[in-house]
Parts: C-alpha cells; structure tokens; sequence
C-alpha cells in the first residue's frame, strides 16, 4: 500500500449506511480496505483519504475524526479492527485437539474468534491469525 497521510474515521449506520456529515462511501479516493467495526452503535471505519482534498469542513463534525498521519491512522486500525482467527486445516485442528485432550463443549456460549483466539495461543494447529493491515508509514 503506498504512503497515505490522512484518513477520516467515520460513524455510521449499519442498517442504512449513512455515514456522519453525509460522507459517500463510494466516493473512489475515500477506500475502506476493510476496516470497519460493524458490532458497535454506530458502526465505525476508516477511509484513507488519497487525495488532496481540504478537510478543514470535517473539523469538529460530530461523527468524523481526521486522522492526521500514518502512526494515528494504524493506531485507529489496531483499536477499530480486531485480529481474527480462521481454521485453515480442519483436520489437523480437530486431530491435535484429541490429542490435548481439549473439548470443544468447554468452550460453550463463546464465539467462535473468541475459541480459536484461545486455542491458537495453546498452540493448536490448523489455526491462523489475521491482523488487519496497515499503512505504510
């Protein structure tokens, strides 16, 4: 990804989409790249802005944070997106689990990042973690 100085962090409603100070999602020089908090109310992202564009309007504006550089837009990425944990082998997951004697039914009621966040910290494999991406700084 190349140098991007500024993004915007933007509130918006999940079940409409419309963004705080009426931002356009499909503006094309406002990308997303997937960084979006869809659990919270209201939902929260952040579009990295690849213009020049003044945005001295979005001061102040309930619902939009201007992120200033590099370091404040990947610091906004780690607290916004959280890691997640997908099962690339199952059955390499599911053979060494029988062999740590690890019952998948202790972990009743969590969600399934929570379980497999959990197990790859044990080491269980056929599990990965995916940290979100950041900008170069």
């Amino acid at each position: 990804m190349a140098e991007i100085v500024k993004a915007l962090l933007i509130d918006f409603n999940a079940k409409t989409g419309k963004r705080a100070a009426d931002i356009n999602p499909r503006d094309p020089k406002l990308p997303c790249h997937g960084w979006q908090d869809l659990e919270s109310t209201p939902a929260r992202e952040i579009r990295l802005v690849e213009d020049g564009r003044d945005l001295s309007s979005y001061k102040g504006v309930p619902g939009v944070i201007i992120l200033e550089n590099a370091d404040a837009i990947n610091l906004a990425i780690d607290e916004l997106v959280p890691e997640r944990y997908q099962v690339v082998n199952e059955a390499l997951m599911l053979e060494h689990l029988r062999q740590e004697d690890i019952k998948l039914r202790d972990y009743k009621g969590q969600d399934i990042n929570s379980i497999l966040k959990d197990l790859y910290g044990q080491g269980i494999v056929g599990i990965t973690r995916r940290k979100p991406e950041h900008v170069i700084r």
